[in-house]
């Protein structure tokens, strides 16, 4: 008797700690999603969510400063937003650093 018990306060305080989703988080499926890979490291990769969210990227080995390869990055994403307007943010990344670029981000201020 005193193990169901302690079983079942255990369960009970257990299933008291489960945090709630917050809502501000979405869930969304991808309703169609594509990606390969090849042996080397270099990806392509392309889904779409039930809203409409389009993310797409590639990753392809370049050759570096060094004489190594480097994994060079590309992507994509848009959406529609609350207002319903059409964000895009395309962004890269590699040797010379990570770059985003979108037109409803602000524009990157010089400290010099």
């Amino acid at each position: 008797m005193k193990t169901f018990f302690v079983l079942s306060c255990f369960i009970a305080a257990t299933l008291a700690a489960v945090v709630p989703v917050s809502q501000d988080l979405r869930e969304l499926p991808a309703v169609r999603h594509e990606e390969h890979h090849d042996e080397y490291g270099q990806y392509a990769l392309r889904y779409i969510t039930a809203e409409n969210t389009v993310v797409s990227e590639r990753g392809r080995l370049v050759p570096g400063a060094n004489g190594a390869y480097v994994l060079e990055i590309e992507g994509q994403y848009q959406f529609i937003g609350d207002d319903g307007k059409i964000y895009t943010t395309k962004y890269r990344g590699g040797q010379d650093g990570f770059h985003v670029d979108g037109s409803h981000l602000p524009e990157p201020t010089s400290l010099i």
